[in-house]
């Protein structure tokens, strides 16, 4: 094993009835008696309890109908390997930002933490850091060390902590074989040995091992000691953010949706933080039960960042505006929108951000009316005034610095007026422009002062020269 190597290990006890449960809202699994269960050997069978579940007498390995006999109570849902996947790529998600050495075991995620110490102090305190971003997720895990990957989800099983290789082999040799990974025909061969723990199974000669258990034991036992390498497949977040979540009951209810795209937008900011990305929009897709068309709709951001609570409000104002003809069974989330993060610019004195309020408003709007209803005045490469702007989506107005200076207000029409009543401040400013699109014009342009001591941008026709004409108030 490498000098200085230390892995950890996250393993979530009963892991497939934490990812069931995930996708079910208002499941109080403190009361209810729950179970997973599952096809195994042909019969459907209780995989995973909970402890109200254990105190009515159900244990796991029991047949579905047997355990539904002893507690006619019992909420028992089907085993979703899919959610278990995203399960473990929301906990290799977390570890990435520690290690870059993560990798997705079959029971949990191992990440290199030796050499992150260098970077993020003292490994206590790493570590605690760690599972309370696990336990905010709303995950239950545990979490162990060793010098070797294969050991360190082992030792995670039960809490422990071990940093040095011999302290490991003393405590992997007290151990009963029932704590090691080992296939269902390993344990039954050992058990047939009356072989009950790893100390009894190292006495053995080697050969002796392979001879009667196979080369398979041989090469596990080496693993997790130490003595040979460990082979993994290190896990990288995905470049682009793409997650299909099934539901677990079709449902046309809105609340029901925002809860599930809630779930998918956990694994949203957790990939961001890892990116290093800020969000601008997220495409949604609700596919029905019945094969039906599929319903798409996108949510954006004024400002890009990740605001949970504001994307989730503009879900929500989103789905009450689509009328759903049939039940929704699975939906898909895609943010390929994504800009450079940025830390948000906070007020020296509160520390509150001073710049979200208005694009927070811009979302609202936006989710409310529809994106077309919604617009902002940018500027236009063009000399005649009438025609120097453009509507445009708000938010992607950019100010035009090169432009001399402009009134605030351009009256409808140009208004005539009497020069004796002008003040002429600034100019002229000859504008020619227009002979392309038949509406030429040829003015020159100045900055006055009428009567009232108001600003105003006012012209004269070059040919003919036939009066003065106010077309702009200055603020």
């Amino acid at each position: 094993m490498p000098a200085g190597a230390l892995w950890t290990g996250i393993v979530c006890p009963q892991g497939a009835l934490q990812a069931a449960l995930r996708l079910l809202p208002g499941t109080t699994a403190s009361t209810t008696p729950l179970a997973v269960h599952d096809t195994v050997s042909g019969r459907t069978r209780v995989i995973e309890i909970n402890r109200t579940a254990r105190s009515l007498g159900v244990q796991p390995g029991q047949v579905l109908a047997d355990a539904l006999a002893i507690a006619p109570d019992l909420e028992s849902l089907t085993r979703n390997r899919g959610a278990e996947t995203r399960l473990f790529e929301e906990l290799a998600l977390v570890a990435y930002r520690y290690s870059h050495q993560v990798a997705i075991t079959g029971d949990g995620v191992v990440l290199e933490t030796g050499g992150s110490r260098r970077l993020h102090g003292d490994l206590d305190a790493m570590l605690n850091t760690l599972g309370d971003e696990i336990s905010a997720m709303g995950l239950h895990a545990r979490l162990g060390t060793a010098p070797v990957p294969a050991a360190a989800c082992l030792l995670a099983r039960t809490g422990q902590h071990v940093t040095e290789a011999r302290a490991l082999h003393r405590v992997l040799s007290t151990w009963p074989l029932h704590r090691l990974a080992l296939a269902p025909a390993e344990s039954r061969k050992l058990e047939g040995l009356g072989l009950k723990s790893v100390r009894e199974v190292l006495a053995l000669p080697r050969f002796e091992r392979e001879r009667r258990l196979g080369r398979t034991l041989n090469r596990y036992l080496d693993q997790i000691h130490g003595r040979e390498q460990t082979p993994l497949v290190y896990w990288q977040p995905p470049e682009k953010f793409c997650q299909t979540l099934e539901l677990p009951v079709p449902t046309v209810r809105s609340e029901a949706l925002v809860f599930a795209l809630n779930r998918v937008l956990e694994h949203l900011h957790q990939w961001l933080r890892v990116r290093d990305r800020a969000l601008s929009g997220i495409e949604v897709e609700l596919l029905p039960e019945d094969r039906g068309p599929k319903i798409e709709f996108s949510a954006g951001l004024g400002q890009p960042g990740f605001q949970r609570d504001r994307l989730l409000e503009i879900l929500r104002l989103k789905l009450e505006s689509i009328r759903l003809h049939s039940a929704i069974e699975s939906l898909r989330l895609r943010a390929e929108s994504t800009a450079e993060q940025r830390p948000p610019q906070a007020d020296l004195w509160t520390g509150t951000n001073v710049n979200d309020a208005w694009p927070a408003l811009i979302d609202r709007l936006t989710a409310r009316i529809g994106e077309n209803g919604l617009c902002s005045i940018a500027p236009c490469p063009d000399h005649r005034p009438e025609k120097a702007w453009k509507w445009t989506p708000p938010g992607t107005t950019t100010a035009d610095t090169d432009a001399p200076p402009r009134p605030n207000w351009l009256l409808p029409e140009p208004r005539p007026c009497r020069a004796g009543e002008l003040r002429l401040v600034d100019g002229p400013e000859r504008i020619e422009s227009g002979w392309w699109d038949g509406q030429d014009c040829r003015r020159d342009y100045w900055t006055a002062h009428d009567r009232h001591g108001n600003r105003v941008w006012v012209f004269r026709e070059y040919k003919p020269r036939d009066g003065w004409f106010v077309h702009g108030l200055f603020g």
